[in-house]
């Protein structure tokens, strides 16, 4: 009998521990440091992306999308001339159906196919003389460019020591000041922040807009649209690219002896 009583409070021990561990633990002390910055690169377009559309009548299907490949042809034959390479297009959709604008007395466009290419140039030096090129072959639905960066990596660096060079100037006028002592780091975060053990409830504002902050934005002002510049290489205005990251350094800290 003693020996199941032995054996039963080992159980209940063993449950208390298990349940301990079971708790949330709360990974940095009370005397702590939490900084955040921003860091913000803002650089030229380097990649212009737009699509055009070609469209192909016949008496059927395979004859109209036969056209319109055609036609297709001929209007990236007159871009390569001018040295933008065939990889810098692609069919991003192909539609075809039976033609309802079809004359009534003929039967040689009963179908169409409608083929959309975009084109992808990372030299935008050749864009104003593309647009030009399928202005004139009246290229169908010419519209959407889009500006970016071909590689954002090395401008994300550059953004993101910005922003742990603030942290830093943060940090020592926290220490000058107060005259804390910094011993080490407990936590380094990039956006999107995870949430800190103690404030579930965090919510961090962008710019006013009540949203995360995500690791990097890209944007562009798309409030004018491109113009002709006599002077610019390119002759098309290229539009700003800012690229953004936030951080969150977390420091142990206590008074200096």
């Amino acid at each position: 009998m003693k020996a199941i009583y032995i054996l039963i409070i080992i159980v209940l021990c063993c449950q208390l521990l298990f349940a301990e561990e079971a708790k949330t633990e709360i990974l940095f002390p009370d005397h702590h440091l939490c900084l955040e910055a921003s860091g913000k690169v803002v650089v030229k377009a380097d990649k212009a992306v737009f699509s055009f559309t070609s469209t192909g009548y016949g008496a059927t299907l395979r004859a109209a999308v036969t056209n319109a490949k055609a036609r297709v042809s001929d209007l990236t034959k007159d871009l390569v001339a001018v040295g933008i390479t065939n990889d810098s297009f692609s069919t991003s959709s192909f539609t075809t159906g039976k033609n309802l604008n079809a004359p009534l007395l003929s039967d040689k466009k009963d179908y169409s196919a409608t083929l959309n290419t975009t084109v992808t140039l990372r030299d935008l030096t050749k864009l104003d003389e593309a647009i030009l090129i399928l202005t004139d072959k009246k290229a169908e639905n010419l519209s959407n460019i889009s500006y970016s960066l071909d590689d954002q990596s090395k401008i994300r660096q550059q953004a993101r020591e910005i922003a742990f060079n603030r942290i830093c100037e943060q940090r020592n006028t926290i220490v000058r000041i107060l005259g804390v002592n910094v011993t080490d780091v407990l936590l380094i975060d990039e956006a999107p922040f995870d949430q800190l053990p103690w404030n579930t409830q965090q919510v961090y504002r962008s710019k006013g807009y009540e949203n995360a902050y995500s690791n990097t934005v890209t944007s562009y002002d798309k409030s004018e649209p491109a113009m002709m510049s006599p002077d610019a290489l390119g002759g098309i205005y290229t539009p700003d690219v800012t690229v953004e990251t936030q951080v969150r350094v977390l420091y142990r800290v206590g008074l200096k002896q």
